[in-house]
């Protein structure tokens, strides 16, 4: 349940951006949305998902400096997260998989490796599913398989205002300290859209499900599935998880939280690299 995870545990996540210039910079125009895109380095591209709250830049800056020297670094800001702009409309891991489909549609860079963070994981998932044609390997870390809330329950509370407010009230003590300024620096809205940013970020990860596991078993991709052994979702879920994929691959990280590409990033890299670049897969 990681809507009351977040509410209760300060996630581990460790850093902030590095100053680090892009080799190239845009906005991409997909579904309606301009996404900002960074690319670094050359040759076989890897698109990297972040995770909720926070954006490409200050969730992947340790990826983007091991693989840049030999692999082509794609990240993008997902609509109303870092420089990408919010429109307004409810944030949907459904639709955040749709604008990565149109993403890599409109770069030309199918089949593509993909690797996502938490959300970015969970969006990873849901991609391989639905555009199968569009990635090559995934590679997903602190996903879950939904909020373990009941669709009535998800009702009543977002009909609660007074439920939302003492939810994010609760929430805003616990998450990183840097979240909120990291993410005023670059929002197109401002710092006065953090509260309003929280709020769509906490109705989202209310989703009852956010992929079943008889989907799961649909993604014919080879999968490594990543996670701390003190992350957000129990070892169970994703152990779940992985024995659902029929060509999953399995790594929990020891005496790690939720921040695996922070905490533990010259192991985390490893281990994307080996996956990444085999030969052959296990089954």
């Amino acid at each position: 349940m990681r809507w009351l995870l977040l509410e209760l545990l300060c996630v581990l996540v460790v850093g902030t951006p590095l100053a680090h210039a892009a080799d190239t910079s845009q906005f991409v125009e997909v579904r309606g949305a301009k996404l900002y895109v960074e690319t670094f380095g050359g040759g076989a591209p890897i698109l990297f998902l972040h995770g909720g709250a926070v954006f490409f830049d200050n969730n992947f800056a340790a990826q983007r400096d091991y693989f840049a020297p030999f692999r082509k670094v794609i990240g993008f800001d997902r609509r109303g997260h870092g420089h990408s702009a919010d429109d307004g409309r409810p944030f949907s891991y459904e639709e955040m998989a749709e604008d990565t489909a149109a993403l890599i549609e409109k770069l030309g860079i199918a089949p593509v490796d993909v690797v996502g963070h938490s959300d970015g994981a969970d969006i990873g998932l849901i991609l391989a599913h639905d555009h199968p044609s569009l990635v090559r390997r995934l590679v997903i870390s602190g996903a879950n398989l939904g909020s373990g809330i009941t669709p009535d329950e998800v009702k009543r509370r977002s009909e609660s205002p007074e439920r939302e407010a003492d939810a994010l009230m609760r929430l805003g003590k616990h998450i990183p300290a840097w979240f909120r300024p990291d993410y005023e620096k670059v929002s197109p809205e401002g710092p006065g859209h953090w509260n309003a940013f929280l709020a769509k970020s906490w109705r989202l990860w209310m989703t009852p499900v956010v992929i079943e596991r008889a989907d799961l078993a649909a993604i014919r991709i080879p999968v490594l599935v990543m996670a701390g052994d003190h992350d957000l979702s129990s070892l169970e879920e994703t152990i779940s998880i992985y024995r659902a994929l029929p060509s999953g691959q399995l790594a929990i990280l020891p005496g790690t939280g939720h921040g695996t590409f922070t905490q533990r990033a010259d192991l985390s890299n490893v281990l994307v690299r080996e996956f990444l670049e085999a030969k052959s897969d296990v089954r």
